[in-house]
């Protein structure tokens, strides 16, 4: 058995080295993943990417701007201005910029209030009176709030990264979608993805803080996204901040 072990490990490692991937660390490293199509997204994508879904943009976008704003020491606050602290960052951003799209709306800080006061009900509430048509709805809110539970018992970061990469190949594969559903719906699982694996990455860095996604980080992605890529980034960010703080 320990000569298998070190084989594997041995194996493991060659892998790693010639495919330059850095994965998060994981308490069982021999766990594989039953999800063929994710597998594939992480060997051909930095993660927490994936190429596949068409809207990824926003979630690194989100990424950045997270970065950005947790190595300012002037954190916390209100939630006008966790607004303003996130847009004024967001402004100087050209990946930002690139998205934006004319005209922007700005975060609203009612909705925000409404999001982190209303957890029981604001996904169904945001979703009904989203765009979507009803199979998109359905789909998106089912997705929401399983993967809101699956979170709560699952701390690897690849297994997250495999639930929400198996649940966006389904999307791409489902001609009921519209392209509108399609657009929001990958917009939400981009900062759902990014969002959550940084939360369950192992190790953090120093500068990273405490992050808990809740439901509230996930459906401003989607309020947001009615609007644009941009919005869905910087809804979800304050949101997130704010629910946090």
């Amino acid at each position: 058995m320990k000569n298998i072990h070190s084989c594997t490990l041995i194996i493991a490692f060659i892998v790693m080295m010639s495919t330059g991937l850095v994965s998060c660390s994981s308490d069982n490293d021999t766990t594989n993943s039953e999800n063929a199509n994710a597998i594939s997204a992480k060997l051909v994508t930095t993660l927490p990417g994936n190429d596949a879904n068409p809207y990824d943009e926003v979630g690194w976008l989100y990424n950045e701007l997270f970065d950005t704003y947790y190595t300012n020491a002037n954190l916390g606050g209100t939630v006008p201005q966790i607004i303003t602290k996130v847009q004024t960052i967001a402004d100087a951003s050209a990946s930002f910029n690139s998205i934006k799209g004319s005209p922007y709306h700005n975060v609203s800080s009612t909705r925000v209030h409404y999001l982190l006061e209303h957890p029981t009900n604001c996904v169904n509430d945001v979703i009904s009176a989203s765009s979507m048509s009803t199979t998109g709805k359905s789909s998106l809110t089912n997705f929401i709030n399983s993967f809101i539970i699956f979170l709560e018992n699952e701390n690897d970061c690849d297994v997250i990264y495999d639930k929400v990469v198996s649940y966006e190949n389904g999307v791409l594969l489902n001609s009921s979608l519209t392209e509108n559903d399609k657009r929001i719906i990958f917009t939400t699982t981009s900062v759902a993805r990014h969002s959550a694996y940084r939360a369950r990455k192992k190790p953090k860095k120093n500068t990273d803080p405490d992050w808990t996604v809740l439901i509230g980080n996930i459906i401003a992605s989607t309020e947001g996204a009615e609007y644009g890529s941009a919005e869905a980034a910087t809804m979800a960010l304050v949101t997130g901040i704010a629910q946090n703080d």
